[in-house]
């Protein structure tokens, strides 16, 4: 029994959902060390209504210098990507796996934020921060990070004021307000919705499976065989059979 137990627990703290949620405390207890309460007001674990359903956000800091909309990634080996790489590639002891390019994850957070906000877009900034002992292997842009430090230093660097006291009172109120029921209920009814959206997109076939762009047919050179790609290649390298 101690053994199961043990496993059991083991398995726990191993899933993504505990180990997104680490990274998501240390990437808040740093913000919260870091920046002043009298010019930053930090936003954690946000679910907002969207037109098709929820999407939750891991941090929002809002402040007069700007709203920086926060995805939080605790991940361990090498990094490859690209700013308009629809996947990004994760390496570790030699084990390869993909994963969604978390800039164009976040991009839904920062539009919903926006639109909830009226911000312009120079206003609000997408932001990626990973937390565990990553490291990139290909230039990445400005606005990924690589520790929960290196966030707190990117969003103090910027020091010129685009908001008043009383707007960014407002932008607060309006998130809070807005914003669903931090629960057990709000977080599977997301998920659901996750599960439904991605259910939807496999079904249609008009759309790209990894980036949703329309697809287009065309034709493999070496076999002739014909299949349906990504209209946004040679960023999206997306395919469909022939059918």
């Amino acid at each position: 029994m101690i053994l199961v137990a043990v496993l059991a627990a083991y398995i726990y703290f191993r899933s993504p959902t505990v180990k997104g949620a680490r990274g998501e405390a240390r990437v808040t207890s740093r913000l919260e060390k870091s920046l002043s309460p009298d010019e930053y007001v930090i936003l954690n674990d946000l679910t907002l209504p969207t037109r098709n359903g929820t999407t939750q956000i891991d941090h929002v800091v809002v402040s007069q210098f700007g709203v920086f909309v926060v995805e939080t990634k605790n991940m361990k080996g090498w990094i490859f990507g690209g700013e308009k790489q629809a996947r990004w590639t994760q390496t570790l002891r030699r084990h390869k796996s993909q994963f969604q390019n978390p800039l164009r994850q976040n991009f839904k957070h920062v539009k919903t934020v926006q639109e909830l906000l009226s911000l312009r877009t120079a206003d609000i900034h997408n932001v990626v921060a990973f937390v565990g002992a990553a490291e990139p292997k290909t230039n990445m842009p400005n606005n990924v990070l690589w520790s929960a430090r290196e966030l707190a230093d990117y969003v103090r660097a910027w020091r010129v004021s685009i908001f008043s006291r009383s707007q960014v009172n407002d932008f607060v109120k309006t998130l809070r307000q807005t914003a669903l029921e931090s629960n057990r209920t709000t977080r599977t009814a997301h998920v659901q919705n996750l599960k439904k959206q991605a259910s939807a997109k496999e079904t249609d076939k008009t759309k790209c499976p990894r980036c949703s762009s329309s697809m287009v047919e065309r034709t493999n050179k070496k076999s002739g065989e014909k299949f349906f790609g990504c209209s946004s290649f040679p960023r999206c390298n997306g395919t469909r059979k022939h059918v």
